[in-house]
């Protein structure tokens, strides 16, 4: 059997994929104890510890990297004004459990047969939103220019998520080394649907991103033939998106302001006052909540988010888990690289792509589809060996070849 992992932890953990792109839909909790994918979270990592030795297994420097940044954040709040302590450590709870996630995906992850079930979800997840948002059931408008959302969600929020289900539809019909047949087919017919969804959100930071994430597929391994064919179908899909976004008139005239007025939807000053704080307090930052409450201060709020991951870590934690953060983000980089000429392909590196991009924009720092994604991104890089004695057996663990 090529994947030994219990069937309990392996349907969990795709229900929770599933439920994933469903909590940027609604902000609102649908029980007592939270939402669906949180609920499904917890089943997780309680069905990991059905099987420790497979999902438990220590995962690589990346993470150690993002831990040690989660100990400098808890240092520093501990260390600061009280009278915020509850929602900092509200914040690094979360941040823990996203955490744990992330090496419970990591190790599942490893197995081949996992991801490429993973992807589909994911995929499936995004089809649906999108067949939702354009039969306008739940859909919204909202900002002062008429941006489609679901369940009044950030519009921006709902793009990129749409757009990383694009880049993985993409990725495994030709960004990996061998796709099926049936996906390619899969692939045209589902390709407008969520292309003109993501358009019409607005969101230009997600067009931007996903433009760049598809470009990356042409860097796969293989022949030049095969590149050259994914060149002409990245060529293709940009094409697509380009005319879809000019026949939106409101994508059409946020890309205008954009180009001719330099408009960034108010993230110029936001980042200014951050830019501030950072050079205030360069080395340790301001400290987690601390470093909203302030930049909220400045702006005239009681609490105002970065806009931008890069500068969420250089207020939060100064320079120096700077080094960390972003020295995860380096190995992370790197094991998208390794992955292109392995059974992933183009797509860890798409992935990887669209991230870096869309983190000048916007900070994924608490948010579940960060962490799974990074986790798949590590996970690529690695392959097996032998898979056919048992998981308890060393010959079926997974080998790491990207040491």
């Amino acid at each position: 059997m090529p994947v030994n992992v219990f069937p309990s932890i392996r349907y969990v953990f795709y229900l929770f994929v599933l439920a994933i792109p469903f909590e940027t839909a609604s902000t609102e909790s649908v029980s007592l104890i939270g939402s669906i994918p949180m609920i499904l979270g917890m089943a997780l990592i309680g069905a990991a510890l059905l099987q420790p030795r497979v999902c438990f297994e220590p995962p690589p420097a990346a993470f150690w990297c993002f831990v040690g940044y989660f100990v400098l954040c808890l240092a520093l709040g501990l260390t600061q004004n009280l009278e915020y302590i509850r929602p900092v450590l509200t914040k690094l709870f979360t941040f823990a459990q996203l955490l744990v996630l992330m090496c419970v995906s990591y190790n599942l992850f490893r197995y081949p047969e996992i991801r490429r079930n993973v992807l589909l979800l994911f995929v499936a997840s995004c089809t649906i939103l999108s067949v939702l948002q354009l039969l306008g059931i739940g859909t919204v408008s909202v900002g002062r220019d008429g941006r489609a959302s679901l369940f009044g969600d950030n519009a921006n929020t709902l793009g990129a998520t749409l757009s990383l289900g694009l880049i993985a539809l993409v990725g495994i019909t030709y960004g990996r080394i061998k796709a099926e047949k049936r996906h390619i087919l899969i692939a045209w017919l589902l390709f407008p649907i969520i292309g003109t969804a993501i358009i019409k959100t607005g969101s230009r930071g997600s067009l931007a991103g996903l433009v760049a994430g598809i470009s990356l597929m042409v860097i796969r391994g293989g022949a030049w033939k095969a590149k050259l064919k994914v060149a002409s179908i990245v060529l293709i899909a940009i094409g697509f998106l380009a005319v879809t976004a000019l026949s939106d008139d409101v994508m059409r005239a946020r890309l205008e302001r954009s180009l001719y007025q330099g408009d960034t939807a108010g993230r110029d000053k936001i980042h200014a006052h951050a830019w501030a704080m950072v050079y205030e307090k360069p080395l340790l930052g301001w400290g987690t909540v601390y470093n909203q409450i302030e930049l909220g201060s400045r702006l005239g709020r009681s609490l105002r988010d970065p806009h931008s991951l890069y500068l969420t870590v250089l207020t939060e934690t100064g320079l120096v888990g700077a080094i960390l953060f972003w020295g995860g983000l380096g190995l992370l980089a790197k094991a998208a690289w390794q992955a292109r000429t392995r059974i992933e392909g183009a797509l860890p590196m798409a992935i990887m792509g669209y991230l870096l991009l869309s983190f000048y924009s916007g900070s994924w720092l608490y948010r579940k589809m960060f962490w799974l994604l990074i986790a798949y991104v590590l996970a690529s890089a690695w392959s097996f060996e032998k898979t056919t004695r048992g998981i308890s057996e060393k010959e079926s663990a997974p080998v790491n070849v990207a040491q």
